[in-house]
């Protein structure tokens, strides 16, 4: 730098000499200087070492604008050191951030890519020199061991908004740092459940599953593993497996309303439907404090046709989770066949004279065909083009003669077309 400013002195004691000789000289000259003089400050802005500097200065968003010019030059980015830098910079403003985030729900994140960022960034350092290391910064073999809390992080967020390829990407890296030595901090077993389900939403069912079996392997007490695996066992037809998933999970999660109605499901998935039914009618009552487990149950009810009994379940559940769309949507469903049953029953009591009895049981079968018809409508609010409603809809509409509104659900029909 003293030389280049020695320089500087000389170019001024020429000009001052022929000031008056060159003076249209000067006049061209000196913005080039001084163009010339912005370039080279200009240059020395981003460089690693400034990059660095600001990082020791523990100015952090600074060193990462900076650092990422610096990646982006051809001479910088073939050397590990900036690779080094880069790494240490992220990994600092990732955690600095995801920290705040942690205190503060409203905090907005500026640099979600972080994490994946120092990730790779250590990757690189590491594959450009083995033993690269830098004063106050973590090495490669420090730091990947401590990434996966902040990637897991980011990579939930990523599935949270159905992002699931980016989910998938970012769960790997976390994966691959949460194995590369015993984990500080075990995550018994959610990590490995949450790629398991980026892995299952992008159909790779393989690796879902296996993924699946790490997260119980590795301690995990969410049901959610199981009754998941269980499902993708269950398309495969693999009932082995599934029976013996089933008494694991009964094992470490004994007398949970879920793993009892999946029993039940894989008696009757395997044709058992004696057993599944013994099941079915022995359930003890901690199962109906669960909305799911109640919902699960009476679908079992609806398949043995036992519509009554599954409209009973459905409104408890409905009173405890009210506008679900399975909920009342199976309620419509119940509430149609009581009503048809109603109907044919009050036919073939009329039929042997009883008129009184007749008109009660048919008066029962509108009230039950008009609260499918409600239960319906609020299914509708959630699947508003699904046809199969539609028709459902239509036709008891017409059945309690209520022709206005099945003129406007024929409307609605032939405009799906």
């Amino acid at each position: 730098m003293r030389k280049k400013i020695k320089n500087l002195s000389k170019i001024n004691v020429i000009l001052q000499t022929k000031i008056l000789v060159y003076k249209m000289r000067k006049i061209l000259t000196f913005p080039l200087i001084i163009f010339g003089c912005m370039l080279t400050l200009y240059a020395q802005k981003y460089t690693p070492m400034r990059a660095y500097n600001l990082y020791y200065e523990q100015n952090f968003v600074a060193a990462k604008e900076c650092i990422d010019q610096c990646v982006l030059d051809e001479k910088y980015k073939a050397k590990a050191n900036t690779w080094l830098y880069k790494a240490n910079i992220d990994y600092r403003v990732a955690s600095d951030e995801y920290s705040h985030k942690q205190q503060d729900s409203s905090y907005t994140i500026l640099h979600p890519n972080t994490p994946q960022e120092a990730f790779d960034a250590f990757k690189m350092a590491l594959t450009l020199n083995k033993n690269i290391e830098a004063s106050e910064m973590m090495s490669p073999e420090e730091a990947l061991p401590r990434l996966y809390p902040i990637l897991f992080i980011q990579g939930v967020n990523e599935l949270i908004a159905n992002n699931f390829e980016n989910a998938k990407n970012i769960l790997a890296k976390a994966v691959e740092s949460y194995e590369i030595r015993q984990p500080e901090y075990p995550l018994n077993g959610e990590l490995y459940y949450y790629y398991a389900y980026a892995l299952e939403m992008l159909n790779d069912e393989t690796n879902a599953q296996k993924y699946y079996q790490k997260a119980i392997d590795d301690g995990s007490q969410n049901i959610n593993v199981i009754l998941r695996l269980l499902e993708s066992y269950k398309k495969e037809g693999r009932t082995k497996d599934m029976q013996n998933l089933i008494l694991q999970g009964k094992k470490s999660h004994p007398n949970n309303p879920n793993i009892l109605v999946a029993e039940i499901d894989y008696y009757y998935f395997t044709n058992e439907s004696g057993k599944a039914k013994e099941l079915l009618q022995n359930l003890p009552q901690n199962i109906y404090q669960s909305p799911d487990a109640i919902i699960n149950v009476a679908n079992f009810y609806i398949k043995e046709g036992d519509y009554v009994e599954a409209e009973s379940l459905l409104k408890k559940a409905n009173q405890r989770t009210p506008n679900n769309y399975i909920i009342v949507h199976n309620l419509g469903v119940c509430c149609d066949h009581i009503g048809n049953d109603k109907f044919m029953e009050a036919n073939r009591v009329g039929l042997k004279g009883n008129k009184n009895e007749a008109d009660i049981l048919n008066k029962q079968a509108t009230d039950y065909l008009q609260q499918a018809a409600n239960y319906f409508e609020k299914a509708l609010v959630f699947e508003p083009n699904d046809t199969t409603l539609l028709f459902k809809l239509k036709e008891i509409y017409l059945r309690l003669l209520q022709n206005e509104k099945a003129a406007v659900i024929e409307e609605k029909i032939n405009s799906l077309k």
